[in-house]
């Protein structure tokens, strides 16, 4: 990818040929209206003059094999009893090759940082702990530490503060969220767009196979710019904490993640897939062309 005037340029096909036209899908990240006229020069792509090398398919094999006396990461559950019976050796051949996404780490976005504007005005927001009994205090303190060593958090001081709520989800667990109310009514709205669902369902035509995604932790995912981490403090009884990662509960927080996704999947969106936030959906009229998207992922 390259950037210019505040454009991110996805990247295009594997091989372009000179003087041929070449579809390229741009997307406008700035802060200021750029309106793109026909002779605007955004950016040059030069050749590519280093040599190249075709890897073959036993080097391939060798690569995705981990070295003698390293163990390999366990594979993830997978639910494939809708597929085909002879679809379980090359579904695990699938997940062996991308074995490092479930070794337990948290990844990191890096296109796209939160950026967090305030209106004119705005004065800091500083909030103490909301009360709250032993056994959730207790909670709380343990989500604190899992996401202290997962570098979603880092201790801080300053004058902005906001509370931590801990909300309930439907499976009886429950999502860590800061009280964001107050610093939102003070945060410049981020109207990038969200899909619509109709328009989503709509886009997938006569397909008949399915295979739907949904990131892990999606929001922990991508980094607070750094310049803004002090405007993301929280209190709890574990005392005062700022977000090193994108929290749950800021109003730009979907916005942010949303661009991000449509970045990273620029070139396939809306043709052989559809994301919405942290679920991504791939379709194709048949089960082959479901493998042979997913197998050149």
């Amino acid at each position: 990818m390259f950037h210019k005037h505040g454009l991110q340029v996805a990247q295009g096909p594997a091989m372009m040929m000179a003087n041929e036209p070449t579809t390229i899908q741009v997307m406008h990240l700035g802060d200021t209206p750029l309106r793109l006229t026909t002779d605007m020069t955004i950016e040059y792509i030069d050749a590519h003059e280093r040599p190249t090398y075709e890897i073959s398919e036993r080097e391939l094999k060798e690569l995705a094999t981990p070295p003698k006396g390293v163990e390999a990461s366990p594979l993830p559950k997978v639910n494939a009893s809708s597929a085909p019976a002879e679809w379980s050796g090359p579904v695990k051949t699938l997940l062996e090759r991308h074995s490092s996404l479930w070794e337990g780490k948290l990844g990191l976005i890096r296109g796209v940082e939160h950026r967090i504007r305030l209106k004119p005005g705005a004065v800091p927001v500083r909030q103490h702990p909301y009360k709250a009994g032993p056994m959730a205090r207790e909670r709380k303190k343990g989500q604190v530490e899992r996401k202290r060593s997962m570098d979603v958090i880092e201790p801080a001081s300053g004058e902005w503060a906001s509370p931590v709520v801990m909300e309930p989800k439907p499976d009886g667990s429950v999502r860590f969220c800061i009280d964001d109310g107050k610093l939102n009514l003070m945060t410049i709205k981020d109207a990038y767009p969200i899909p619509r669902m109709d328009e989503c369902i709509d886009s997938l035509g006569d397909a008949r196979v399915f295979c739907t995604l949904d990131c892990n932790a999606g929001f922990w995912q991508k980094p607070v710019a750094e310049e803004d981490k002090h405007l993301k403090n929280l209190t709890c009884h574990s005392g005062a904490w700022q977000c090193v990662r994108l929290p749950f509960g800021l109003c730009n927080a979907p916005a942010t993640f949303q661009r991000a996704m449509d970045v990273i999947l620029a070139v396939v969106n809306w043709q052989i897939s559809l994301v919405y936030l942290d679920d991504v959906i791939v379709f194709s009229g048949s089960p082959e062309d479901t493998y042979s998207t997913l197998m050149r992922c």
